[in-house]
């Protein structure tokens, strides 16, 4: 199974687990940080990398994919940062069906190929409403 650490700014992490919690039930190997104003982006990038470190060791044969709020936010820059020294997948937009597919299919999937399905998925979860209407 792919272990998930979702990192945002303010709550949004927290609350897209509790939101897809509320869909899918309670879901296991998935870490929450929240950036908030008057934090340093060193100390989440800290947080980011003591939980990387801690799935490493106790299960050295899962792979993990973090799930950023957007590019090239705090959240997103502390888990860069951290990519030049351990392995591991990041998606930056995470939304809550992106969250959903990943959530479903993380235990038959490879972090590669949830990444590839993200961003796949991405062009098809935003949608202009007025211009589905019409068609």
């Amino acid at each position: 199974m792919v272990e998930l650490i979702v990192v945002s700014h303010g709550n949004f992490a927290k609350a897209l687990l509790g939101s897809a919690e509320l869909v899918m039930g309670e879901q296991e190997n998935v870490t929450t940080f929240g950036f908030h104003l008057g934090e340093n982006v060193e100390d989440l990038r800290n947080k980011i990398e003591e939980k990387i470190k801690a799935i490493q060791k106790e299960s050295p044969e899962s792979e993990i994919l973090v799930l950023t709020d957007m590019k090239s936010g705090s959240p997103f820059n502390a888990s860069t940062m951290l990519m030049q020294n351990y392995d591991f997948y990041q998606i930056a937009g995470i939304n809550l069906p992106i969250f959903l597919e990943i959530l479903g299919t993380r235990e038959f999937e490879t972090a590669a190929s949830l990444s590839d399905m993200a961003t796949t998925l991405g062009k098809e979860t935003i949608v202009d409403v007025k211009k589905l209407m019409e068609d």
